[in-house]
């Protein structure tokens, strides 16, 4: 099917470029099959096929996970989520996220990792999901200390297992309440050891 100047109808390009993708990546041959996957999301990105796009930079970013382009797949990542955000596709977008930080981690660009696990710690706080929350900004404390950095005054994760501790009290789920006064008390625990 063409279109106008023997152009290829845009559907079938991208179905194209999925396939030459997977073979490509069978071969072992990483970066034609990043390439293809980035041409694939394009499409889709410029024909408003959003979930597509995500699928199609999620593709790209795994394969350069595989093969150790950690920032190439921390970005490809971020993209997706930037897409997944467009959506309201709030659980894509944490994960997306999330995958950016591991890539972020293994790259050992402690400063984005940290930076994206507080976006994530305040999105979810922002929804009053204070557990995520208080998860995130863990995780973002833990690269902290292996970036070296004091973490003795970052009380970010205790402010976030404090509300979580209120919001299951109030719904008098009590084990869930203790529960997070518990983390509290574990978190500040490795907070001083550091």
């Amino acid at each position: 099917m063409k279109a106008e100047g023997n152009k290829m109808d845009a559907y079938l390009e991208a179905r194209s470029y999925e396939r030459e993708a997977r073979e490509e990546e069978k071969k072992s041959s990483y970066e034609g099959a990043i390439a293809l996957w980035r041409r694939y999301a394009e499409i889709k990105e410029s024909k408003g096929s959003y979930f597509l796009c995500m699928y199609g930079y999620f593709n790209a970013a795994r394969i350069c996970d595989t093969i150790q382009r950690w920032k190439d797949a921390a970005e490809l990542f971020e993209r997706a989520s930037a897409f997944a955000e467009r959506l309201g596709e709030r659980s894509l977008w944490a994960f997306f996220m999330n995958m950016a930080c591991q890539m972020h981690e293994k790259e050992g660009d402690y400063e984005a990792c940290k930076d994206r696990y507080e976006t994530i710690g305040n999105f979810f706080f922002a929804q009053d999901n204070f557990f995520g929350a208080a998860d995130a900004y863990e995780h973002a404390a833990e690269v902290m200390s292996l970036a070296g950095e004091d973490i003795s005054d970052y009380d970010v994760p205790v402010d976030a297992w404090r509300k979580n501790y209120e919001y299951w009290k109030e719904q008098g789920e009590m084990d869930d309440a203790e529960w997070s006064l518990k983390r509290i008390d574990t978190y500040r625990t490795i907070q001083n050891k550091v």
